[in-house]
């Protein structure tokens, strides 16, 4: 299966704040979506399927939550549309010289 890409329209939060613990909140969501993977892998030869559709739906919650903790972060740093727009450029640039895209 391939994915072109996933259209994300991400409010941030009301109150995001440039300093460590908003910084660190990435890394930990990041670490939630570890944990969530494990999971779902562990139910991949499960016959209850019901489980592993709830663990995949965890899976991707926790994905979400590691955008949202990441777009609140270019919040608290004032980061504006057109950085981010830039910032993924060059980052489709860097993936596609990489064989990537």
């Amino acid at each position: 299966m391939t994915v072109d890409g996933y259209l994300l329209n991400l409010r941030t939060f009301r109150e995001v704040e440039d300093g460590k613990a908003q910084a660190l909140k990435p890394l930990e969501e990041a670490a939630e979506v570890f944990g969530a993977w494990q999971e779902l892998d562990s139910m991949r030869r499960s016959p209850f399927f019901s489980a592993w559709r709830d663990m995949r739906d965890d899976l991707i919650d926790e994905c979400l939550d590691t955008v949202q903790a990441t777009v609140n972060l270019l919040a608290a740093v004032g980061a504006t549309q057109g950085e981010v727009d830039d910032a993924i450029r060059r980052m489709d640039e860097r993936n596609g010289s990489r064989g990537r895209l």
